[in-house]
């Protein structure tokens, strides 16, 4: 549905962009189209209001208004009903069935990932897949780490979650890192090197 909201929304913002742009650049051109149309559409009415055109008009319009009514209520009905909870199921269970809802699978991972050093906030989404559990992770995280070790230390921790604790079957771990900003007036410092003077230089002889 959020996907048909959005199809809708993008051709209503188009076309009232391309017909704002057509009434205020020819406003008269657009006024005679218009009262030419609704002139011809006054005559077809009322040539249809008597004789066998007229219960045809009327059939035809209950026939429009039927259609439009369904559609308008299927629509209706699609916008405010309550979605169903997407719950994935437990792998390890003997004896019976489990499931979690992908809700929860987000919370634990939120959770626990927050605890890692340098970890300033997460982000999860979880979605099944069609080897497990797919795991996408938005982290903000301190901008000096060290990527590809902490990157390995969430996805070892959110297999071991999925896998182990929750009893899931993990597909994939998808990691994406967004450095928090650094603070003002700070700057990393180059390191400087001192060459080691020679044992030749540091030798001290008597005379």
């Amino acid at each position: 549905m959020n996907a048909f909201n959005r199809i809708v929304v993008i051709l209503l913002l188009l076309s009232i962009m391309v017909m704002s742009a057509i009434l205020f650049i020819v406003p008269m051109q657009v006024l005679d189209v218009v009262v030419t149309f609704l002139q011809k559409l006054q005559a077809t009415l009322e040539s249809s209001m008597t004789g066998p055109a007229a219960l045809l008009r009327i059939g035809g319009g209950l026939v429009f208004t039927f259609f439009t009514w369904v559609i308008c209520g299927a629509l209706l009905w699609l916008e405010v009903r309550r979605p169903r909870t997407k719950t994935i199921k437990v792998q390890k269970v003997s004896g019976g069935e489990a499931e979690l809802t992908t809700d929860s699978i987000a919370s634990r991972l939120e959770y626990n990932i927050d605890q890692l050093a340098d970890v300033n906030k997460v982000k999860p989404t979880i979605s099944s897949g069609r080897k497990g559990v797919l795991v996408d992770l938005e982290l903000e995280t301190n901008p000096e780490i060290e990527v590809p070790m902490k990157t390995e230390e969430v996805q070892q921790l959110t297999k071991d979650i999925i896998e182990n604790r929750m009893g899931l079957k993990l597909d994939s771990v998808r990691v994406v890192i967004q450095h928090a900003p650094y603070p003002k007036g700070t700057a990393l410092q180059p390191s400087t090197y001192v060459e080691p003077q020679s044992d030749r230089q540091s030798e001290v002889t008597d005379t």
